[in-house]
């Protein structure tokens, strides 16, 4: 298709904010127990708080073996289809939440199912993109799209303690409200694709999955973002999870946790859209993530070490906006580099291992912490080791430019 017959529709944007609100949703649902374990584990009957941990590591565990399905579906029946399946998810067992007072087992059933729903939508960021947003436009897509990601995360951690002021069931009565709101909103208004493609240059020649996969891991540059991924992703969580844990042997209440995990969210969300503006602008995609790994190492590094309020607070901000603003980037050069593989197989395998990484960490640092103070400091310098490894890894990548 020649460049004068390309039209870009405003619907785009329209879509996106669509797409964004049950993906927005589903991750307040996935951290909304993270900073009030105690208080959940009173609700919940539950006296082992690792069984609080387990209703969000289950998002991690479920992702894995659900990653390859969505990712199939999603290159089979297209976006609207697998991204749907992610937003009915969200609006059946979000809203079904409301109706697990006192019943851990029950939370826990809706909370797997709410997992299954979550690679569905993260894995279809890049087809959204793919579809609706033109070459010049597709990273700042990306990033925004992922940002809601963040935002969600951001608003679990900051809402959450005050809901649980008034009631925690006002926590389940509030998110299930706005799950459901969301997956009505999507179905009914979402589209698949415009009338038009928005670029000339889709790509129309894809390969089966089976076939996708394996050339998915002949590539060396996949590769070397699958190691940053499994490192990064895992990193981000693990940090999340143990937020209060790195903190109240520091002298902090949960309060404060909260605090610092939002300002790492928030870091994360000005970061992923910066840098993917820039990438963009400048068709840069290589440098800009091993800026933002050198940016994510040194500031964890910085927190490893840090017991002053606002050091703590200024690093988190700057951790997040290091590490998350190299997702976006990251996808939209798996994507490129690995065409003609369908997106959802590069987003959806480079997202999964992310998912493995916080489970081998959070499972492997529970204990990894200093004999007498509990502070996770030895496990936030083996983190950080392991992010500068990503960080040389990442002059490894071919720059590729339009």
């Amino acid at each position: 298709m020649s460049e004068e017959n390309i039209q870009v529709y405003g619907t785009r944007w329209t879509v996106l904010l669509l797409f964004m609100f049950p993906n927005l949703v589903l991750q307040i649902l996935w951290i909304s127990f993270a900073t009030v374990t105690t208080d959940a584990m009173a609700f919940y009957n539950v006296t082992d708080e690792l069984m609080i941990y387990l209703l969000s590591m289950s998002f991690m565990v479920v992702y894995i073996p659900v990653a390859f399905i969505a990712s199939w579906l999603i290159d089979k029946y297209d976006f609207k289809v697998g991204a749907g399946i992610g937003a009915v998810l969200t609006a059946i067992f979000g809203f079904l939440r409301i109706f697990t007072v006192g019943s851990f087992e029950l939370v826990l059933i809706f909370q797997i199912f709410l997992a299954i729903g979550q690679p569905f939508l993260l894995n279809s960021v890049t087809k959204l993109s793919a579809n609706w947003f033109p070459e010049s436009e597709r990273t700042t897509a990306t990033g925004i799209a992922l940002i809601s990601s963040f935002l969600g995360n951001a608003i679990g951690l900051f809402l959450t303690p005050f809901l649980a002021l008034i009631s925690f069931q006002s926590i389940n009565i509030v998110y299930g409200i706005l799950a459901l709101a969301s997956g009505i909103l999507f179905i009914v208004f979402a589209k698949n694709k415009p009338p038009t493609p928005p670029s000339s240059e889709i790509r129309t020649e894809k390969v089966f999955m089976v076939e996708g996969l394996r050339q998915l891991f002949k590539n060396k540059d996949f590769l070397i973002l699958f190691a940053v991924f499994l490192v990064g992703l895992g990193v981000f969580n693990t940090v999340l999870t143990f937020i209060e844990g790195i903190v109240i042997p520091r002298g902090y209440d949960s309060t404060f946790a909260g605090i610092l995990g939002g300002l790492m969210l928030i870091g994360g969300i000005v970061g992923s859209f910066v840098i993917s503006v820039l990438s963009d602008k400048y068709q840069k995609r290589k440098i800009l993530c091993i800026i933002s790994l050198l940016i994510a190492s040194v500031s964890l590094f910085v927190i490893s070490l840090a017991s002053i309020d606002a050091v703590l607070l200024l690093f988190g901000f700057i951790f997040g906006f290091g590490l998350i603003s190299a997702a976006p980037v990251a996808l939209e050069y798996a994507v490129d580099a690995t065409s003609p593989v369908p997106e959802a197989s590069s987003n959806g395998m480079l997202m999964m291992i992310g998912q493995v990484g916080g489970i081998i960490f959070i499972l492997g640092l529970e204990d990894l912490q200093m004999p007498v103070t509990l502070d996770y400091f030895p496990a936030l310098i083996l983190l950080t080791i392991l992010l500068a490894i990503c960080f040389v890894l990442a002059f490894f990548l071919k720059e590729t430019e339009k």
